[in-house]
């Protein structure tokens, strides 16, 4: 789940301070070498937080990881007299790689119009709390805070979740488009975070040679990224989601929704 397509980001607020973590290291080392805005238009908010891991991740998707990789980096104040240790450095994957790994994305496109409103869930849960459901009440006790804070909206958007659903039940119903070319920029002022694809139109040429001025790799059949992005889901509208995620987690018959 993560990345933004066609639609805009979804990142409002300034990120969190960052751990002393390796991969956060190298990003942290990344953003004083190119300090980023904080808020972005363009990206969704965990390839926004991550975008070196998640730019690595949609490279394990490439026959030619390299191609997609973000650029290497120097190291951290070569002229300082310090003695601390540079930040570790991530290591360049292997070429060619053993198995290319086979990745469905779950963009805010999709992840954004499957909500649960607050009045479907109170309408469930409430009465279950009043019977004395431990579940009722344990869930009202973690969300509750989450339903006062997006409160102008009276609903949330089921991001992660409809990842989870599409692992429990499989392919069948959803439209998965293939062989999708998108990559993450990690480096820029506005953009850092955005998911980044061809949109002039041009299908990939056939062979092994390079395509004049197609200094990307974007129309090559040997570089860039190859993966699979959900399109549409299973049911007959947006709101199919919440009402099976109600019925499964609380037991209820999909009259009651």
């Amino acid at each position: 789940m993560g990345g933004a397509i066609d639609v805009p980001g979804n990142v409002s607020h300034p990120l969190p301070a960052l751990r002393e973590t390796p991969i956060q290291l190298h990003i942290q080392h990344h953003q004083e070498l190119t300090p980023p805005t904080q808020i972005s238009p363009l990206a969704e908010f965990n390839t926004h937080a991550d975008a070196v891991a998640a730019a690595r991740v949609y490279a394990l998707t490439s026959p030619t990881p390299s191609s997609t990789m973000p650029p290497p980096l120097p190291p951290r104040n070569p002229t300082s007299s310090s003695s601390s240790s540079p930040p570790p450095y991530l290591p360049p994957y292997p070429s060619p790689l053993p198995s290319r790994l086979k990745l469905t994305l779950f963009p805010l496109d999709i992840t954004t119009g499957h909500v649960l409103t607050h009045t479907r869930y109170a309408s469930i849960v409430t009465p279950l709390q009043r019977a004395g459901s431990p579940l009722a009440a344990w869930t009202e006790a973690f969300l509750a805070a989450t339903w006062r804070r997006t409160a102008k909206y009276g609903a949330l958007s089921l991001h992660d979740p409809l990842c989870v659903w599409f692992a429990i039940v499989g392919e069948q119903g959803w439209e998965i488009a293939r062989d999708q070319d998108v990559r993450v920029e990690t480096a820029g002022q506005w953009t850092r975070g955005a998911c980044v694809v061809d949109r002039r139109g041009n299908g990939r040429k056939h062979g092994d040679g390079e395509v004049p001025g197609d200094h990307g790799g974007w129309l090559s059949e040997r570089l860039g990224n190859r993966m699979s992005r959900a399109v549409s889901s299973p049911g007959d509208d947006e709101t199919e989601f919440a009402a099976r995620l109600l019925e499964r987690v609380f037991g209820v018959e999909r009259a009651a929704l």
